[in-house]
C-alpha cells in the first residue's frame, strides 16, 4: 500500500531521517507505547523493534489487516483518537494536519500519559513550543506541561506530499505542576481574559481588568519582570504563574479582610461581656408612650357625649350619590387644578393707556 486517504488526512513518512529521529525520541522513553495512526506502518516497525507493548489506533478500516499480519504483538484498535483511551504513558503520532488542534486539546485533557511525540503542521509544532510567541492554549496549559520543538520536516518526506512543512514536536508531562490542579480551570480563564482583553500591553490590559489597584499591579508586575508594553504572547510559564499566583493570593487576602470587617460590623453593640450588660446607644422608646392610645385625650376637658357619633353623620355620603363622581363645585374644581384652569388665562393687567378716563 502506498500514499494515504485524501478525506482521512493521511500523509505517510517515507523519509527515513524523520523515521529515526521519531524512533530516538521513543527509545529514550520506558514504558507501553501508544501510536495515533500507524498508516501502512512506517514509524511502527521502528517502535515494534524496541520489544515494549505496542498499541495501534486507526481509523481506517482499510489498513487493520495489514497491521495485524505484520505486527502479531501489537494490540490493533480501530476507533477514533478522539473519542478512545489514551491509557498508555507514551503516545506517538503523526497527526493529520486538519486535525492537529483538536486532538491536542483532547491529548492535554487527559492525565495518563507521561511524554507524547507528535509529527503535527509546522506552524503548529512552532508555535505550541513558543517559537516567536506563544499561543493561547500553550499559555493556559505551560504550568503542567514541557513543548519542545525537535526539527522541521520538510513536505517532500511525506506521501501524498502536503501543502506545508512539518514539524516535531514533544510534551512532556510535569511531575509537579507550578499551579495546583484544582486552580487550573481559573488559571486558564484569566489567560484567556489576557489574550482576548483590551489595552496596549500588559498593563493596560492588567488596569482594565480592575483586578488590583496600580501600585499593587505594578509591583507585581516589577517582580516577575513583566514590562508595561509587554505583550501576552511574550510572556514566559514563569512569568504567567508568578503573575497569575501573587495577583490572586491578593485578592483573596483582600475579600477576606472584607469578610472581617463585615462581621465586625454586623455584631451587635449590647452584646454581653462577661457579666456586663452594655447598654445601646440607639434612642429607647418609653413603655409608658408605646401604651398610650392612638388618639389622645386632652386633660382638662369634658368629652361631649354623642360627638363622635355626630362626625361620622357629617363624614357619611349621601345615599343615591357617586362617591367616585367628581364634584362640580368650582373651588373644588381649581383646588384640584392648582387654583388655576388649564384653559383660562391668567388676568393680565390693562395697560396704563387703556384705562377709563376720570
Amino acid at each position: 500500500m502506498h500514499g494515504g486517504r485524501h478525506e482521512l488526512g493521511q500523509n505517510f513518512l517515507r523519509s527515513s531521517t524523520t523515521i529515526d529521529t521519531i524512533a530516538s525520541l521513543a527509545r529514550s522513553t520506558s514504558g507501553p507505547i501508544m501510536e495515533i495512526g500507524p498508516g501502512d506502518g512506517a514509524v511502527t516497525a521502528e517502535l515494534y523493534r524496541l520489544g515494549r507493548e505496542l498499541t495501534l489506533v486507526e481509523i481506517d478500516e482499510t489498513r487493520l489487516d495489514h497491521l495485524e499480519d505484520t505486527y502479531p504483538r501489537a494490540e490493533v484498535r480501530h476507533a477514533d483518537i478522539l473519542t478512545t483511551r489514551l491509557d498508555r504513558p507514551v503516545i506517538v503520532g503523526n497527526l493529520p494536519f486538519h486535525l492537529t488542534t483538536p486532538i491536542l486539546r483532547r491529548l492535554l485533557r487527559s492525565g495518563r500519559w507521561q511524554r507524547a511525540i507528535l509529527l503535527t503542521q509546522w506552524e503548529v509544532a512552532r508555535k505550541r513550543a513558543g517559537i516567536g510567541g506563544s499561543t493561547m492554549m500553550t499559555a493556559q496549559w505551560a504550568p503542567w506541561f514541557d513543548f519542545r520543538l525537535v526539527t522541521r520536516v520538510p513536505a517532500d518526506a511525506f506521501t501524498p506530499k502536503p501543502s506545508v512543512d512539518g514539524g516535531i514536536l514533544t510534551i512532556d508531562r510535569c511531575p509537579t505542576g507550578s499551579i495546583p490542579a484544582k486552580s487550573r480551570s481559573e488559571y486558564q480563564q484569566f489567560v484567556r481574559s489576557v489574550f482576548t482583553g483590551r489595552g496596549r500591553g500588559m498593563k493596560g490590559i492588567l488596569s482594565k481588568m480592575s483586578i488590583t489597584d496600580h501600585r499593587t499591579l505594578q509591583s507585581t508586575m516589577d517582580r516577575n519582570d513583566i514590562r508595561g508594553d509587554t505583550l501576552p504572547k511574550d510572556l514566559t510559564r514563569d512569568q504567567w504563574t508568578g503573575l497569575f499566583t501573587e495577583l490572586t493570593t491578593e485578592t483573596e487576602q483582600k475579600s477576606s479582610g472584607n469578610h472581617k470587617t463585615a462581621k465586625t460590623t454586623t455584631q451587635p453593640k449590647n452584646a454581653k461581656k462577661g457579666q456586663t450588660m452594655r447598654n445601646s446607644k440607639a434612642p429607647q422608646q418609653n413603655p409608658v408612650t408605646e401604651a398610650a392610645p392612638e388618639k389622645p385625650l386632652i386633660t382638662g376637658e369634658m368629652p361631649i357625649v354623642g360627638a363622635q357619633k355626630a362626625t361620622e353623620k357629617l363624614q357619611a355620603s349621601i345615599p343615591g350619590a357617586d362617591p367616585k363622581a367628581k364634584s362640580h363645585d368650582k373651588g373644588h374644581l381649581q383646588a384640584e387644578r392648582g387654583f388655576m384652569n388649564q384653559h383660562q388665562k391668567p388676568q393680565q393687567p390693562q395697560p396704563r393707556w387703556n384705562l377709563p378716563r376720570r
